[in-house]
């Protein structure tokens, strides 16, 4: 028999609290083979929720509960919680939960059944047949949800997990969230999920994503804030910014920004403002500049454990620009098939323009990597 405690951040919750102690009570010693309790982390709720999860304490022996001094947030409320429940409660699992109902208490025995079948890390997923968000959802808040999922799995380089921003979840102690340094976690607010989901992955977890509908919150306030998708993306590219290969891939980005930046520059400047050159001089001029800025700063930072000196620079830089060379072939040929979809409307020209750009980042890169600086890609 295995311990799971079930971490529940709250704030403000004092009119779901009797109703979600009380579907635990019929819900958690029904669970054959486990001993699960629920330790509710609260935010020092100014309507009384400890109070009321303590009248609760008095007869329910697996209700536990920690008080934080102040409001810092979901991320910040778990790196509490979650080393109490290992620490205090000696939780061979930890279960992260909302207390607003929109995680099902009925769908908890469902999660725990799993840990039998040798999995690491068990995850609700409402992006797995069988899994939803709810209908009545806004658009805005459908686009958030699906398209911050989809740009997590990309980024992170999860493909083949459906649902990385979901905040229901079942993870094993030992060997992992006992490994976990809380203080270290990205965000104290919703992308700390982000953060425990990719820790996990790298530690080789045995993932097992079981459907479940997202439900609809019912009573206290709303978890939803505006610049959630922000937060996401801040710890997504500091959780990547530490991978070797990532980081090189966004030196490289920054270095090409800087290269279109000084091209721009020159651009408006001697032709648009002061009509010392033609456009087309102005651009070619510009485009060179940018090239000696990008082999420069992707030379001494970007690809600096395999930096070209001496005589070899000349040869490089030569390779370099017929590589520029080819960018252009790439971006002309694709612009012009966008020309011949597109038939005058401006949306696909501007779909395919950015698509080229894509397209010449990635064979530039590789390029780069291969023939230039010879990483190899390692």
């Amino acid at each position: 028999m295995v311990k799971v405690v079930i971490v529940m951040p709250s704030y403000n919750e004092a009119e779901s609290v009797p109703r979600m102690v009380s579907a635990m009570a019929d819900i958690l010693p029904n669970i054959k083979n486990h001993q699960v309790e629920l330790l509710y982390v609260d935010d020092t709720s100014p309507d009384g929720t400890a109070d009321i999860v303590r009248q609760f304490q008095k007869k329910y022996p697996w209700l536990h509960l920690l008080v934080n001094s102040k409001k810092e947030g979901l991320g910040a409320a778990y790196a509490a919680g979650m080393p109490y429940a290992m620490e205090e409660l000696k939780a061979d699992w930890l279960m992260e939960m909302d207390a607003d109902f929109q995680h099902p208490p009925a769908d908890i025995p469902r999660l725990i059944e799993q840990i039998d079948r040798g999995y690491d890390y068990i995850v609700a997923s409402r992006y797995v047949p069988g899994g939803s968000i709810p209908n009545n959802w806004s658009i805005d808040r459908k686009f958030l949800s699906v398209v911050g999922n989809l740009v997590a799995r990309i980024t992170l380089m999860m493909p083949h997990i459906h649902d990385v921003t979901g905040g229901f979840k079942l993870s094993r102690v030992k060997g992992f969230m006992d490994e976990f340094d809380f203080s270290t976690l990205l965000s104290k607010r919703f992308a700390y999920k982000i953060h425990l989901f990719f820790y996990m992955v790298q530690k080789g977890a045995k993932v097992k994503e079981v459907p479940f509908a997202f439900g609809n919150r019912e009573e206290g306030e709303s978890k939803i804030i505006k610049n959630e998708m922000q937060e996401t993306l801040r710890v997504i590219f500091l959780l990547q910014w530490h991978n070797p290969k990532i980081r090189r891939f966004l030196k490289f980005a920054v270095v090409g920004g800087t290269g279109l930046t000084l091209q721009t520059l020159f651009f408006e400047i001697t032709s648009v403002f002061t009509h010392i050159l033609t456009p087309s001089i102005a651009t070619v001029i510009g485009g060179e500049i940018a090239i000696i800025s990008n082999f420069t700063l992707n030379n001494l930072w970007t690809f600096k454990d395999y930096q070209v000196t001496g005589a070899k620079i000349i040869g490089k830089f030569f390779q370099f620009n017929l590589t520029s060379l080819l960018a252009l072939a790439i971006q002309f040929v694709v612009l012009r098939i966008g020309e011949f979809f597109a038939r005058g409307n401006g949306l696909i020209i501007q779909f395919f323009y950015f698509g080229a750009i894509a397209i010449v980042l990635v064979a530039n890169y590789y390029i780069y990597n291969k023939f230039i600086w010879k990483t190899s890609l390692k």
